[in-house]
């Protein structure tokens, strides 16, 4: 419910400043705005009230939302009005730079929001972002598709058609619209051509996700085993194989794929001790990993902060902070953060003196275990904070930062959509729905997250609104630009034949990504049954 709250809010915040846009712009120029709706009144409106000569409400279905101005065909499609002759305070009587205007102000608004927002973000909690620098390292690890189309693991990226994009998130889609990308493999220089075909394969498969950092083995261990015969047991931590031991977990994945059909010795430490078992591998050069077998990521201490400190707790009257690094308890040797909460969970109601990293500096402090096990915070670990860079702004230099911020989503919204384009890529099936992007929503309220990402989901909506498609803002814009070059305007009848058309096209649209969204909802809940 948290992420479907989530994007209701995004959304609502969106539509009304992108048609308050259209409205504003609208009033600057006299015309009369009948009608001012988030979401969409098809039939009914939940909320409705006339406030002068404009008619305020919420519909019923969250689809966006819509401004109705006098002597305008819009999503409303009332044609009606056009048959009388035009009136001073309609939209049609006015010039055609006021109409233009008007058909862009929500999209100027959606950049303005994203610029406002980036800039208090970063003059407030700073610019923040993954280093691609910090993140590769010890080198990259990837999927099996990823392998597949050419890279591999311990893969440095050193340029993405002829430079470095800092920011790993960007990065990596770079790489998925690249026409070169050039790696480090073992100190020589590799050139990788992905075909659409590759990338289609690598969206299908893995999406975003199939570059990640490359994880300590000591991170890893047994989370579940579907295989009742297998020789792993839940809890066991991959050390080697046949006495050769590895730094890296993907390294023991690669050591495999030279084993196909064979058995080997695996190396697992197994309540605390090196136990060693036979394991055959298949003729894929697997052990069962994410088929039989699933692993889990256990982060060290030295990875781990505190998220939040609830209100009342111990912890937070014991004097922990949001924030703060997690060292270890005192005269323990905890490394871990299961060992960690395995080690208060044993320590009920007692005194814990628990060594954190405050601004750098270590601070012991002593907080008090309740009857659960648990001193009330909350941890967060395996976001990244490692590569993370914080670049503290002044707000005059916030301003030009969120300037760039701005375009640089622009541009990558354009590049995106090339993708789209695309058909051996397969990109259309990665467009979501309201229902799929609230599906990839975190499960928590955090408003650092909201905002960023209605900062981008703003110039998201000002992009798809400059598309030259009937029904959209851009459709209407370029009909305007078009008569201001010319000198001839579209005839009402004519506007309202590629009003429709276009209508369909946003409708069938939607139909598609709802529908496409709403069916993997579906299987992945039949899934975990």
């Amino acid at each position: 419910m948290i992420q479907f709250a989530q994007i209701i809010f995004i959304l609502s915040v969106l539509v009304i400043l992108h048609e308050f846009g259209h409205y504003i712009t609208a009033k600057m120029f006299k015309m009369r705005v009948e009608k001012f709706y988030l979401f969409m009144d098809a039939g009914f409106s939940l909320i409705k009230k006339k406030i002068g000569e404009t008619e305020w409400g919420i519909g019923w279905l969250p689809l966006g939302g819509y401004v109705k101005i006098s002597g305008m065909i819009d999503e409303s499609m009332d044609t009606e009005q056009m048959k009388s002759e035009p009136q001073p305070w309609e939209f049609r009587a006015k010039p055609a730079w006021q109409r233009l205007i008007v058909m862009l102000g929500g999209i100027i608004v959606n950049i303005l929001l994203a610029w406002f927002i980036y800039t208090v973000m970063y003059a407030t909690i700073g610019q923040k972002y993954i280093s691609s620098e910090r993140i590769q390292e010890n080198g990259l690890a990837f999927g099996d598709i990823g392998e597949k189309v050419g890279f591999k693991n311990g893969d440095k990226i050193v340029s993405v058609d002829g430079k470095l994009q800092p920011k790993f998130n960007w990065m990596v889609v770079d790489v998925l619209l690249s026409d070169e990308v050039i790696v480090d493999r073992n100190g020589q220089k590799v050139t990788l051509n992905l075909t659409d075909e590759q990338k289609g394969e690598i969206l299908g498969a893995e999406g975003k996700n199939f570059i990640k950092p490359r994880f300590d083995i000591a991170e890893v261990t047994i989370d579940s085993i579907s295989d009742k015969n297998s020789s792993f047991k839940v809890d066991d931590q991959l050390k080697g194989i046949d006495g050769h031991t590895f730094k890296y977990f993907d390294e023991i994945k690669d050591y495999c794929k030279n084993y196909k059909n064979q058995n080997v010795n695996f190396i697992v430490n197994r309540n605390g001790k090196d136990t060693l078992i036979n394991v055959k591998i298949d003729k894929e050069g697997s052990f069962g990993l994410n088929n039989t077998l699933f692993t889990n990521l256990k982060p060290r201490l030295s990875d781990v902060f505190i998220k939040e400190v609830e209100s009342g707790s111990n912890a937070e009257k014991a004097g922990m902070q949001s924030g703060d690094g997690i060292k270890g308890i005192v005269g323990q040797n905890i490394k871990t953060l299961e060992q960690l909460t395995t080690y208060l969970r044993a320590n009920k109601n007692t005194e814990i003196a628990i060594e954190v990293l405050r601004e750098d500096k270590p601070v012991v402090i002593n907080a008090k275990t309740n009857n659960e096990g648990k001193l009330g915070i909350q941890f967060d670990a395996l976001d990244k904070k490692q590569y993370q860079i914080t670049n503290h702004l002044t707000l005059f230099e916030a301003i030009p930062a969120a300037v760039n911020e701005s375009w640089q989503m622009l541009v990558y919204n354009v590049k995106q959509f090339k993708l789209i384009l695309k058909p051996k890529t397969g990109a259309i099936m990665q467009v979501k729905s309201p229902i799929g992007i609230a599906r990839q929503l975190p499960d928590t309220w955090n408003w650092e997250f909201i905002w960023n990402f209605t900062a981008l989901f703003s110039i998201g909506l000002a992009f798809m609104n400059l598309l030259p498609i009937p029904g959209l803002d851009g459709g209407h814009a370029l009909f305007t630009i078009v008569e201001m070059v010319t000198g001839k305007k579209l005839n009402d009848k004519a506007a309202g034949y590629v009003q429709t058309f276009g209508m369909i096209i946003l409708l069938t649209l939607m139909a598609f990504t709802f529908g496409k969204d709403i069916y993997q909802w579906i299987m992945d809940i039949l899934a975990k049954k």
